[in-house]
């Protein structure tokens, strides 16, 4: 059954060639467009990671990028008043365009506490650098040309860049952290205080202190840690899934439409051996796998190539363009096999009927 199967792909390999390629194109388009999916998906994580339970924004806020969140200082006080609270850490935040390249960048300043290494964090002077110094996500990097050692001109001040890191990369920008003092001197606004970031004693309730936060303190909105990741990708999803869900289909489609009329062009090219083994007693059963066994073949050929020609597309990708970020999953890499497979028994169905059609005693006719 394979053999003959093989024997009919390979008899024209310029035609099996040219197919492989279109089942290669619709397993690219699917695992890229995916994988895109899961690299932007991953945008906000950054705010995840920081050292807090739950912000506290001016109310009205929605995420960090779409709303403004001003505070007074003494917003602070009254927060770290609320019973269950351990520390209040004030923050300012800005997007702003470099004044030399024009590139934007997210600009994060947290009060570094005494007790740094209490908070348990791998790597603090990521969130925390020392005055003068700025550390900056990698897209950022990339974009900006900047690299570790170099100085950033930010107007009123000139920070070097002290630590590359991954992970800030929020499609629309990039997150950068520099100290509050450098903060304040480059937005030019003594005192200002964007967000609270509050870290809660051990025994607290997370719903119950965010309650009594917004109850006790007025013209704050608080949102947990996940909560306010979750308004950065909530963006994504509405803006890129609908396209990610379409381009997916589409190349579900092509793929079924290539492999079909291969193997349909194949079974019609052998239409006389088909009707020869009919009439020498091959089920119909035994007809349909040589079909559905040319199909797959066809089918995992392209996974294959495509699976391939994705990894190498998807790091070229992302050296000419640095926010084209991408994640190839293990269970996204056998979900698109899965699609493959179910690529093929669709398309073996046109071609098996036209099997079931044929006469044996028509072989036989001169």
């Amino acid at each position: 059954m394979v053999p003959v199967a093989r024997r009919n792909l390979f008899a024209e390999k310029t035609r099996l060639a040219i197919s492989v390629a279109g089942v290669a194109f619709a397993v690219i388009l699917i695992l890229i467009v995916v994988a895109l999916y899961r690299g932007w998906s991953g945008v906000g994580g950054i705010i995840e990671e920081l050292p807090g339970d739950l912000w506290v924004a001016q109310t009205g806020t929605t995420d960090p990028f779409h709303s403004a969140s001003l505070l007074r200082e003494e917003t602070a006080d009254q927060v770290a008043a609320v019973s269950g609270v351990a520390r209040v850490t004030k923050v300012v935040a800005r997007q702003m365009g470099l004044p030399d390249s024009g590139e934007r960048v997210y600009l994060m300043a947290l009060d570094r506490p005494q007790d740094l290494e209490s908070l348990g964090l791998g790597d603090s002077e990521r969130f925390f650098p020392a005055p003068g110094e700025i550390s900056i996500d990698s897209v950022f990097a990339r974009k900006s040309g900047l690299s570790e050692g170099d100085t950033v001109d930010l107007g009123a001040r000139q920070l070097r860049v002290s630590r590359v890191f991954s992970g800030g990369n929020a499609v629309i920008t990039q997150f950068a952290f520099l100290s509050r003092e450098d903060a304040l001197a480059v937005f030019e606004v003594p005192g200002a205080v964007n967000y609270l970031l509050v870290n809660l004693q051990p025994d607290a309730q997370l719903e119950e202190v965010a309650a009594a936060v917004e109850r006790d303190v007025s013209g704050v909105t608080v949102f947990e840690s996940g909560e306010f990741a979750d308004t950065i990708r909530q963006e994504i999803d509405e803006s890129f899934l609908p396209v990610i869900t379409l381009l997916v289909a589409i190349g579900f489609v092509v793929g079924v439409a290539v492999i079909g009329l291969t193997t349909y062009t194949a079974t019609i090219e052998r239409s006389r051996d088909f009707g020869v083994m009919k009439a020498l007693g091959a089920s119909a059963g035994y007809l349909y796998r040589i079909v559905a066994a040319q199909s797959l073949t066809l089918g995992v050929l392209g996974f294959v190539v495509g699976l391939g020609a994705a990894v190498i597309l998807a790091r070229l990708a992302s050296q000419a363009v640095p926010e084209f970020v991408t994640d190839i999953r293990w269970y996204d890499v056998l979900g698109v096999l899965v699609a493959a497979v179910l690529m093929s028994i669709l398309s073996s169905y046109i071609p098996a009927r036209r099997i079931a059609g044929i006469d044996p005693a028509s072989v036989f006719r001169a």
